[in-house]
Formats: structure tokens, sequence, C-alpha cells
């Protein structure tokens, strides 16, 4: 969910292959030929477009398909990222709060993969992360993974906000969900043209971070998914936290104020198209929500979201395929600069607020109990325990219960205590811990601009780092993570078993509910 400046990004990675001499490398697609670069170990191919712009009387349908070309297209630039609005939190220099960035067209996609191939090799997609507000595929580097691994890697961008989730009637099908049909489109389009890359398009992985990982729960949920992938990797997806899940009633009830905001009144989609992807994308949504729930996300109660992702789970009704799945240990704390003020230790009166915003005034006394602050030492720390565990851990435990019903699911939890990071501990906090989003730089080994640098790692955190990296791949390319050699990996068994990555080693953890007090979670109710 990490904020980048595409180009920062683009010379990290030019940078990095500037070892090794350059030759451009043309690639036939079903749409047309594209001209990447290539190394003596590696092959890329940038702003590929998977789907025509969807601007203009597209915007708010379905991705259409890409108007051929015959003359190569260059790919060795990212393209545009989608329209989204800067986070105060993740500017960079150079950007101020609650400016936007991007433009609509925006429905591109970048391969990564190994110049020496022998055979088809397995296929990861990448959904990023963001909230379904910010982000893009360009941010992720994907260069470590192809080359030390051999396995082609895809990251894409997909529609964001307002302009991917609106769900209004008189817009087409009124359902919202454009995000979620343009990741489908992009693995389409890998189903069709990743053999050119050297791909597999028949072991294909989708993995994904927090909205990532939401996407891709619901991916598994939709019928209008089938057939477009063969096993899942879902780091810190909310899949089941309280308040995630919106029924289309609700969601078009809340947009009508939404479009009056924007001057469209009766919600008419002429004069919706009218309003700039500026105005649209920066026009706060009305109302009040409880603290963790996401104001764009994707939308149940329609053809492509028939149920809840909890009922589809439970069921059963979602596509049977291998699921690798887990948290980081400490996700809240990320989220600790968000409650404080001006960067200010984090009060009691702010803790009790915060809870009962997440929580209702009804059920806050139960947590405070749970959780006093004097027990973790400040306030800050207690708050970001409930938010880890509340929003992320435990409800990571009741998707992992739901799925091992039907399908093998291997579970795990990211835990370094110092996770090495480029941003600033808030006030309150020894460290940032596993904070939400710390595992990324283990699992891609490449800069995450802002974020975190490999060039960080102690030998214990390389050494962690190859471990968690290299269970992902394995899990994709076989659908089990365990190798010859290494601690068994038992598949997942009703909140029994954890698998722990720790800079001291990797270990089954049987007492990950009740570190997290999941019992007291269920029991309290939380919807």
């Amino acid at each position: 969910m990490i904020q980048i400046v595409r180009p920062l990004l683009v010379a990290a990675l030019l940078s990095a292959m500037t070892a090794h001499a350059q030759q451009p490398i043309n690639i036939n697609t079903n749409q047309g030929p594209v001209t990447g670069l290539q190394t003596t170990t590696l092959q890329t191919f940038f702003g590929i477009p998977y789907a025509a712009p969807p601007t203009g009387s597209q915007r708010w349908s379905a991705p259409q398909p890409v108007t051929p070309w015959t003359v190569p297209r260059d790919a060795t630039a990212f393209g545009n990222q989608c329209t989204q609005v800067v986070l105060g939190l993740f500017a960079v220099p150079g950007e101020t709060k609650g400016e936007v960035r991007g433009a609509e067209d925006c429905l591109f996609l970048n391969v990564y993969t190994p110049t020496e191939t022998t055979g088809r090799l397995p296929v990861m997609v990448w959904i990023h992360g963001g909230g379904f507000t910010a982000g893009a595929g360009s941010l992720y580097d994907g260069s470590v993974l192809a080359r030390k691994h051999g396995v082609v890697v895809v990251t894409l961008n997909y529609r964001l906000g307002p302009l991917g989730f609106l769900a209004l009637a008189g817009l087409n099908s009124g359902e919202g969900n454009y995000g979620l049909l343009d990741q489908q489109a992009a693995l389409r389009w890998v189903r069709e043209n990743i053999a050119a890359f050297g791909g597999d398009p028949g072991n294909v992985t989708v993995f994904g971070e927090s909205a990532g990982g939401l996407s891709i729960c619901a991916q598994l949920a939709s019928p209008q998914a089938t057939g477009l992938f063969d096993k899942v990797i879902i780091q810190s997806g909310l899949c089941m936290s309280p308040g995630n899940n919106v029924s289309l009633t609700d969601a078009s009830r809340r947009n009508l104020a939404y479009a009056a905001r924007l001057g469209c009144r009766k919600a008419d989609s002429l004069c919706l198209r009218r309003v700039t992807p500026q105005q649209v994308t920066s026009t706060a949504v009305p109302g009040l929500r409880p603290l963790g729930n996401l104001v764009w996300s994707p939308v149940y109660g329609t053809t492509l979201l028939p149920l809840p992702l909890q009922a589809a789970f439970s069921s059963g009704k979602f596509h049977r395929v291998p699921v690798l799945q887990g948290t980081n240990h400490d996700e809240g704390r990320l989220f600790v600069s968000l409650a404080s003020s001006a960067g200010k230790p984090l009060q009691p009166q702010q803790y009790w607020g915060g809870t009962s915003l997440l929580v209702g005034l009804a059920k806050n006394r139960q947590v405070l109990a749970q959780y006093p602050y004097k027990t973790y030492g400040t306030p800050a720390l207690a708050f970001a325990t409930v938010f880890t565990d509340a929003m992320f851990s435990c409800p990571a435990l009741n998707v992992g219960t739901a799925l091992a019903k039907y399908v093998p699911v291997y579970a795990f939890e990211f835990n370094d205590p110092q996770a090495v990071t480029s941003l600033k501990i808030p006030a309150g906090l020894s460290s940032l811990g596993s904070f939400h989003s710390s595992s990324l730089v283990y699992a891609f080994q490449t800069p995450l601009v802002g974020l975190a640098d490999p060039a960080q790692f102690n030998p214990a955190q390389r050494k962690l780092s190859d471990a968690f990296s290299l269970a992902w791949v394995t899990f994709a390319k076989t659908g089990d993570p365990n190798r010859p050699g290494e601690p068994r990996w038992r598949t997942f068994n009703a909140g029994s078993n954890i698998q722990t990555f720790t800079p001291t080693g990797i270990a089954e953890n049987t007492r990950f509910a009740e570190e997290h007090k999941c019992r007291f979670w269920s029991q309290l109710g939380l919807k």
C-alpha cells in the first residue's frame, strides 16, 4: 500500500540492470508486437495495455478489448498509474497530501521473465494493495523473483476509488466492481499471451497484499473468474475483516449522496462522465464509517460477487484451488501514525475513542478490558494490537478455517520484531515490528522506495527473506510450499497450526489463536 513515485522505481531498476548490457527484444502478443529490454539474465516488458482506455463513454464500463497494432509497441517504460489521491503518510518530496496523480488511461501490465528458459515457467501475477484507492503494479519489481527462481512475474494496474468501485443505478449494470473486472481482464490476457514470454498458461498463481489480498478473495468467490488462475497467495488480506463487505443496496444508497456532491443530483450517467477524473477521485464520500472500513471496496449481491465472502467460503461456493495465506505479527502498528495527530503520542482518550470507532460503543468496554493500555505500556501499542487482532489476524484465521474444509490451505505469520523500514516510528512505539506491508520487501527482495530496502538486512534477516520468498515461489510452482530438508509445513487445520517466519528460524505455532485473542473476537461477534 506504500505510495512511490514511478520515476524513482524506474531509476532503481535501470540502475540494477546496468551491470549487464541491455538489448531490445521483440515479442508477439495477440494484440500486436512489443519491444522490451533484455540482459543476459532478465527480460522486461513494461506498460503493455491489456484493455482499452476506460475513458469517456467507457468510464464505469467493463474493460474492453485493446485495438490491435502492427508496428512494435515500445514496452521499455511503465504506463500511467490509475488516478489516485496522494496520501499524506506516504507522500514523497514534491508531492502534497490530497493532490491527484495518475490518469484514467491506466490499464497496463508489466512482465519480468528470465532470459534463459527451458520449458514453460510458472507464472506469478501480482495484485497490488493500497486500500482500493492507491498503488500501481509498477511499484513492485519482480526482477529478483524471475531471475533467481525461474518464474514469470506479471504486475498490473486496476481502476481505483470511485472510478473502480462506484456502484450506482444508471452506470451500465450499476454494480460497480470495475477494478475487479480489470483484474479478470488482465488474467485473461495472461492466459492468452504469457506463453510467448516463456510462461505456462496452465500454471498461474495470483498473489497480492492488503487490498490485493482482498481482491484475490473476491476473485475466489466470483463465478466470472472461473479458469483464470490455478493457485492463490493472500498476504494481509481483509477478506473477513469487519465491515469490509458492502452490499449493493448499501453502496448504491451511499453513492447517491456522493453523486450529489459531484453536482449530479439524479446520479445521471452523462453528468457523472462529464466530471473530471481529478474531481471524481478527490471528492470525499459522505457519511461516517467504522474505523478500518474501506471507503471503496468489492460490492456483493452482484453478478461478479453474488455472496458475501464469509457466506461464499463457508458454503464452499468458491474456486477450488490451493491457498497460501497469512498475516504479519504487528499489522496495526502502521496505522498508529494515522490515529495520532501531528506525530504526538496517542493519548488514553484517543485510544478509547479509536476502539469505539472500531467496535462500536456497546462493545467498547469489553475491548478495553481485554486490552488495557497500561498492560501494553502505551495507548499506541494497545491500539495497534487491537487493530492487528480484530482486522487482520483473527479474520485471516476465519478465512483459513472456512477454506480448509474444501481445499489445501497453508497458513503463515511473518514475524520479524525489527523488520527493516524507512518509515518513521510513531510516538508511543519502540519499533514498527512486523507492520502492515513490511513482509513485501522480504518476499520480493527488491527495494520498495519509501518503505524499505533489502540492503538494510542483517544476516539473519537475509536468511529470513530467502526462506520467506522461496516458500512463496515453491508454492507457486507446485501448490505446496514444502521443500526437502526444510521444517515440515502441514496443511492448515482449524487454527491449530501456523507456520511462523522469524529471524531465528521457521517453526509451527499452535498458539496463534490464543496470542491474538481470537476466541474473544469470535465471542464479541464483531461484523
